[in-house]
């Protein structure tokens, strides 16, 4: 299912080559303090894609809202939890943040850790498409949680564009973001969560 694949990709996840590397990531990240954006998500697993739609909010540090429009499904986190509900199969799962994010891509894009701890940074060569891309790899190898590497694009004006993933299956995530906005203003009600009536709750 399409929010299982989600979740673990943006849950379970990563010396950085240069200091100006990391510096650059870090100026990115840091004008994103709030984030809007619409995304369009694509899975390669062997020779089948799947392709969803849907939008995003951030507020750093750790709150964030991906709701996925068509699939009916919604991932939130209000910055100790994190609530990833599946409208149709009626069901809420509850995870604390600090067990899931710490070592995620989403920690690059919401999170207030230092990517530094974590990962080795470095900037990839110009391939044409204008973004400014950069390479981000477990220090661990043994504890990538499932991620050989994440990759970030971010265009001229300092907008996040796209993301990949590959995992150590060798599978690949694809995320395109467009109408981003930063610097924007999000009610609090935007990451908060409450189970409708009939819904069941788990928790890890």
């Amino acid at each position: 299912m399409v929010m299982k694949r989600i979740i673990t990709v943006l849950l379970y996840g990563f010396i950085f080559n240069s200091y100006a590397d990391s510096a650059s990531l870090s100026k990115y990240l840091g004008n994103m303090k709030t984030m809007k954006a619409d995304f369009t998500q694509v899975i390669i697993t062997g020779k089948k894609n799947r392709t969803s739609v849907g939008n995003m909010e951030i507020s750093r540090p750790n709150k964030f809202r991906w709701e996925y429009t068509a699939d009916q499904q919604l991932l939130i986190s209000d910055s100790k939890d994190i609530y990833i509900y599946d409208k149709p199969l009626q069901q809420v799962t509850i995870k604390p943040l600090n067990k899931s994010i710490d070592k995620s891509p989403a920690a690059l894009l919401a999170g207030s850790n230092d990517i530094n701890k974590s990962y080795k940074i470095s900037n990839l060569p110009d391939n044409g498409d204008k973004l400014a891309w950069f390479k981000i790899e477990p220090k661990v190898t043994n504890d990538n949680n499932g991620f050989q590497v994440v990759l970030m694009g971010f265009s001229a004006d300092g907008k996040i564009s796209s993301m990949k993933f590959t995992d150590t299956f060798g599978n690949e995530t694809q995320l395109k973001f467009s109408n981003v906005q930063t610097g924007v203003n999000i009610p609090a009600s935007e990451f908060k969560f409450t189970a409708p009536a009939g819904v069941d709750v788990l928790k890890d």
